[in-house]
C-alpha cells in the first residue's frame, strides 16, 4: 500500500471500489516567500489507463480534474483536486508572473522517493486568448490565466504508470494530516474499460444554434478588402456553434470518443467550476526538453478525401494552392523569427508537410533550436502566442481585426493550455477543435485563416469541416440535420 493511502494495489479478484466517501474539497494554499514548500510523494503503480482513471475515480473531485495526452499515446497525465494554484486576471505580464511565481514554487520542492520526468508537482492549466476581449459568463471560470499543481497527478509514460500526491506544507510542518489518512482509497490496476462501460452515452441534441453565419461571411469579406489594401497580412477570423441537449453533457463519455476517433492528437479536458474545456487539438505551440525547443508551423487547410487516391489528390493540391501556401508561409517566417531569439540555430525542413487527421489535412512544418542559457518555457509560450495561424500578422493589427469584428468572447479557445513540471521542462498547445461544456449546452469553435483572396462562402465551409471532430464526440452529426451539424 502507498503511504499516501490514495491508491493500494488490488488484491487478487477485486475490482470495485470500496464504498469510498467523497472527498472534501479544500481552496487551494497559496505559496508566499517561502513560507510553505510543495512536497510530493512518488510512487511507480501498475499500468493504469488514463481515460478510466479519470472518469471512474476522478468523480470524486468533478470540478477540478484535467487530462492531457499526446499524440501518440507516449505521455498522458490526469490530475484531480488542488494543492497550489497560479491565477491572475491581469493582461500584460501574466506569463511573466507565472512564471516568476512556479519558479519560486519549483525551488521549493522536496520529494519523496524517485521523480521520474512529468511526475512530482507538476503545473497544468492555461491562459485566455486575449485578455484584452470583450468578457462574456460563458468563460466566468476561466480567467486570464489559471494554473494548478493537482492533489493527486497520474502520470502514464511509455507503458509505465506512477501515482504523485502534492502538499502544500506551511513553514511549521503541520499541513493538518497527521495520524490520518486521505478518505478516498482507489484500487489497481485500472485496465481499458469497454466502450460506454459504467457511462451513459451523450445526451440528445435537441438544437443547434450557429452564430450569425450571414455577419461572419461579412466580416471575412471586409477582412480580405483589408487585407488587400495593405492594412495587415492575415487575420483569423473564428465563430461559435452552440449544442442544446436533453441532459447535462458529461466529460467522460466524450474524452473516450476523441481518444478513439483523434489519434494524432493532444486530447484534453480541463474543469473549472462547472464548466470543461475539452478538445483534440493537431497544434502544439512549444515544448521544452532541457535546452531544446520544439515547435510546429499549422496552417493551410483542406478535407480528407473519401478513397486514397481522391485523399491524395487533395493532399497534392492543398501544397499547391497560392492561398494555403501562403498562409503557411506567414506562420512559418513568424515562428522561426520567434525562436531565433531564443536558439543559438533553428532547424526546419524545406517545405511542409501533410499532416493528416480523421476530418481534415493540414500543411504543417517541424521547427526546433537549441535555447540559449536558462530560457523560460513561459516567455517563448508569450512570444508565439498567438502565432498567424491562430491570430494573423502583424500580431497587434490582427487582435485589434478580431476585437473588432468577431463579437464574442474567445475565452481559452485557441489560447496555450498545458503542463510545465518543477524541472521547468513542459508542453503547450493552442486549444482548437474545442468545446466549452457548460451543463446542458456545449459551445463549439472553429476559425479559418483570412487573406487578401479568401472566399467567404469556402470559409464558412471550412469551419463546418473544423466543428466535426467535437460534433462528433458529442454524438451530434447524426442527432442534428441543421447546416450546422453537417
Amino acid at each position: 500500500m502507498l503511504k499516501t493511502g490514495f491508491l493500494r494495489q488490488k488484491s487478487k479478484g477485486e475490482t470495485d471500489m470500496t464504498n469510498p466517501p467523497m472527498a472534501s474539497a479544500k481552496p487551494a494554499a497559496v505559496l508566499r516567500g517561502g513560507k510553505a514548500v510543495l512536497a510530493s510523494t512518488v510512487k511507480p503503480v501498475e499500468w493504469t489507463d488514463p481515460a478510466v482513471f479519470f472518469s471512474r475515480f476522478g468523480r470524486l473531485f468533478t470540478g477540478s480534474r484535467f487530462f492531457w495526452t499526446e499524440p501518440g499515446r507516449r505521455l498522458s497525465l490526469v490530475g484531480f483536486g488542488e494543492a497550489f494554484r497560479i491565477e491572475s486576471e491581469a493582461g500584460e505580464g501574466r506569463f511573466a508572473e507565472a512564471d516568476r511565481k512556479w519558479r519560486a514554487a519549483a525551488a521549493a520542492v522536496e520529494i519523496n522517493g524517485e521523480a521520474p520526468p512529468c511526475t512530482g508537482p507538476v503545473l497544468f492549466g492555461g491562459f485566455s486568448f486575449d485578455p484584452a476581449s470583450i468578457r462574456e459568463p460563458l468563460w466566468r471560470h476561466f480567467p486570464s490565466a489559471r494554473l494548478t499543481v493537482p492533489r493527486y497527478l497520474l502520470t502514464v509514460r511509455d507503458g509505465r504508470a506512477w501515482l504523485t500526491e502534492n502538499r502544500l506544507v506551511p513553514a511549521d510542518g503541520d499541513d493538518g494530516r497527521s495520524g490520518r489518512s486521505d478518505p478516498a482509497v482507489l484500487p489497481g490496476p485500472f485496465g481499458p474499460m469497454p466502450p460506454d462501460a459504467g457511462e451513459s452515452a451523450p445526451p440528445a441534441i435537441l438544437r443547434a444554434e450557429e452564430q450569425r453565419p450571414d455577419e461572419w461571411k461579412a466580416a471575412v469579406a471586409q477582412a480580405a478588402s483589408a487585407i488587400r489594401a495593405g492594412r495587415l497580412d492575415k487575420v483569423v477570423l473564428a465563430r461559435r456553434l452552440t449544442l442544446k441537449a436533453d441532459g447535462p453533457f458529461r466529460p467522460e463519455p466524450v474524452l473516450r470518443r476523441l481518444l478513439a476517433e483523434q489519434p494524432n492528437t493532444y486530447v484534453f479536458a480541463i474543469e473549472s467550476g462547472g464548466s470543461c474545456l475539452i478538445g483534440a487539438t493537431p497544434e502544439r505551440l512549444v515544448k521544452k526538453t532541457g535546452n531544446r525547443l520544439a515547435t510546429v508551423s499549422l496552417a493551410g487547410s483542406a478535407a480528407r478525401g473519401a478513397t486514397p487516391e481522391e485523399d491524395d489528390r487533395i493532399g497534392a493540391e492543398l501544397a499547391r494552392d497560392g492561398k494555403n501556401m501562403l498562409e503557411h508561409a506567414l506562420a512559418v517566417g513568424m515562428i522561426r523569427s520567434v525562436l531565433a531569439r531564443y536558439c543559438t540555430d533553428v532547424r526546419l525542413p524545406d517545405a511542409p508537410l501533410l499532416h493528416k487527421l480523421k476530418d481534415i489535412q493540414h500543411l504543417l512544418t517541424p521547427i526546433e533550436g537549441d535555447a540559449r542559457g536558462d530560457v523560460s518555457l513561459f516567455d517563448v509560450v508569450e512570444a508565439l502566442h498567438p502565432t498567424p495561424a491562430l491570430g494573423g500578422m502583424p500580431k497587434t493589427d490582427a487582435l485589434a481585426m478580431i476585437r473588432g469584428m468577431e463579437s464574442m468572447d474567445r475565452g481559452w479557445y485557441a489560447a496555450p493550455i498545458g503542463w510545465i513540471d518543477w524541472r521547468m521542462d513542459g508542453e503547450f498547445a493552442a486549444a482548437i477543435r474545442s468545446a466549452l461544456l457548460a451543463g446542458n449546452e456545449a459551445v463549439l469553435f472553429a476559425g479559418c485563416g483570412i487573406v487578401g483572396d479568401s472566399d467567404p462562402d469556402a470559409e464558412l465551409t471550412e469551419t463546418r469541416l473544423k466543428f466535426r471532430p467535437m460534433l462528433s464526440a458529442l454524438g451530434a452529426l447524426q442527432e442534428k440535420r441543421g447546416e450546422g451539424a453537417t
